[in-house]
């Protein structure tokens, strides 16, 4: 896993997550030993279709990021469709 460079950065993307529409719910998660990243979340969609929406708009807000701090976050994803 990466080391968090800055956390301002990372409370800003869960903000943003946290207003992204078509999410149901969020939950920050451990990421993977395998992968690289600076935070991991699941998340719960409203609908499955809802999900192209919401990668584009985590690709944007990752961009967002890059252009305010000049440091580009990687994000883990991923998707549960379970009813709970």
């Amino acid at each position: 896993m990466a080391a968090v460079r800055e956390i301002k950065y990372i409370g800003e993307i869960l903000k943003k997550i946290d207003s992204i529409s078509g999410i149901e719910k969020a939950e920050i998660i451990e990421v993977p030993e395998d992968v690289e990243a600076d935070i991991g979340l699941k998340i719960k969609p409203k609908t499955p279709k809802d999900r192209y929406k919401i990668l584009e708009e985590i690709n944007n807000l990752e961009w967002e990021i890059y252009d305010k701090y000049g440091v580009l976050p990687t994000i883990y994803w991923e998707f549960d469709y379970k009813n709970k």
